[in-house]
């Protein structure tokens, strides 16, 4: 027996998922949200960085995000690069701010804006209940309601039932209204990656007083894939992933030969940081996302594949596909068509948005940065050569001229890894980004000729 019905249901209480809902209810659509959590946001305590794109394209809400109403969140100016050797040691770091060519603020003035999901999660949602949606809470979703082979409703782990026109998948990486609609089975191990966490508690004061405002640190490493520390307003998190047919060893092996660099034990000591939380979870981390949608059901978010080809951040293409499935949804229930065909509009209104542009060159972002620093082994030659362009200079061992030879003879000796890589890598990045532009590399090499001084003989 059907309990009630709706115009659009949304299984999964995100940020996904409550995008989707207030922009279904502003249009005047009997909406529901369901959560298997008593709020949106208890199942996942890990945080999140929000980007400058989240500020410029959903300016409205995102004004309303203070400390007041998430006390995590916490700007941060510099990002701090950290390159560690197959011994472990921290041979060098960089750390930067936003450059001259950002072209629009908050762009500008951070980098991100850090936050626990455990505070955004329920502030956002608020705005879908304010709209009108109904969210209904500690309710997990299990199964697909079909009729004559097309979805029309779902039903919940107590048999109670719920028809609707529209449903949308906000249900995460091992989404359930996936499977059961038959738009995919399991991801396949080289589209989805495991990301195990350590969260630390440290005193408000520490952070500032430490930190400054550095926002975020990555750990780029020859012995385990790239970390990211994310710093909140009370706490920060450790985290690293890779694909799933990657691993050798348990996660948390690298994740602990993370926290056991002297380095990272000197700054854990200096902010008197406890461990507080060890988790993970799984993202799905695909070139491209395909199978979006179907007759009367939309995927969006990590549902669908929407993380970010490069660093499989989710929380913006979440927002931005669920605005969009949101809009679809309205117009084809006015229009009387929810077919597949109908809904391809889905497809076409996310390819021309910043994450439709993001995933353009999806395949060739994920070979350099599965290439590189998620390939320790590549990283055994990287760190030490970057090393020697950035730092070699400083040493004071031998005249400036010498230490320029010694420097310039090392790097020498890496090109048998660099060039290839670069060839295979680099290279086919370059020509996705740049397309008719990447031309005008070919020329390169002829202008460093010209520009080369010619070589005197010396006069006795």
């Amino acid at each position: 027996m059907i309990l009630r019905e709706f115009d659009v249901i949304v299984v999964g209480g995100g940020p996904g998922g409550a995008m989707t809902a207030k922009i279904a209810a502003e249009k005047g659509l009997k909406t529901i949200v369901f959560e298997r959590g008593r709020k949106s946001g208890e199942k996942n305590s890990s945080g999140c960085g929000l980007g400058p794109r989240m500020f410029r394209d959903f300016p409205e809400m995102m004004k309303e995000l203070t400390p007041d109403v998430c006390p995590s969140m916490r700007a941060g100016v510099y990002a701090r690069n950290y390159f560690i050797n197959k011994d472990d040691i921290v041979t060098g770091m960089v750390m930067a701010r936003p450059t001259e060519s950002v072209t629009y603020e908050p762009a500008k003035s951070f980098i991100t804006m850090n936050i626990y999901r455990s505070d955004f999660d329920p502030w956002i949602m608020n705005f879908a209940v304010r709209a009108g949606a109904e969210l209904k809470t500690s309710t997990l979703i299990t199964n697909l309601i079909k009729e004559n082979g097309k979805v029309v409703g779902v039903q919940d782990e107590k048999g109670e039932k719920y028809k609707g026109k529209m449903i949308i998948g906000a249900d995460g990486v091992i989404s359930m209204v996936a499977e059961e609609s038959g738009l995919r089975s399991k991801w396949p191990s080289h589209q989805v990656t495991i990301v195990p966490q350590w969260d630390f508690e440290v005193p408000r004061e520490n952070i500032d007083k430490f930190m400054g405002e550095e926002t975020l640190a990555v750990w780029w490493g020859a012995t385990f894939p790239a970390a990211y520390q994310v710093f909140f307003g009370d706490g920060f998190h450790l985290g690293l992933g890779n694909w799933l047919f990657w691993w050798d060893k348990n996660p948390l092996y690298y994740l602990n030969r993370v926290v056991n660099i002297p380095y990272f034990q000197r700054l854990i000591k200096n902010l008197d940081a406890k461990p507080r939380e060890l988790h993970s979870h799984l993202l799905p981390w695909a070139s491209y996302p395909v199978n979006t949608h179907t007759d009367n059901v939309i995927l969006i978010g990590d549902a669908g594949g929407f993380p970010c080809p490069l660093e499989a951040e989710g929380i913006y293409p979440a927002m931005v596909t669920g605005k969009i499935a949101a809009e679809v949804a309205a117009k084809a229930i006015s229009d009387g068509d929810t077919s597949k065909k109908a809904l391809d509009l889905y497809d076409t209104e996310w390819q021309k948005t910043s994450v439709g542009v993001e995933f353009e060159s999806g395949k060739e972002l994920q070979s350099i940065w599965r290439n590189l620093p998620f390939s320790p082994k590549t990283m055994e030659w990287f760190v030490p050569m970057l090393m020697e362009l950035l730092g070699g200079i400083y040493d004071w061992s031998e005249p400036h001229t010498v230490r320029v030879r010694q420097i310039m003879n090392k790097i020498q000796s890496y090109l048998p890894d660099a060039v290839p890589f670069a060839m295979s890598y680099v290279m086919p990045l370059l020509a996705k980004v740049l397309g008719d532009d990447f031309e005008q590399l070919r020329t390169i090499p002829g202008l460093i000729e010209k520009l080369l001084p010619k070589k005197k003989s010396h006069k006795r």
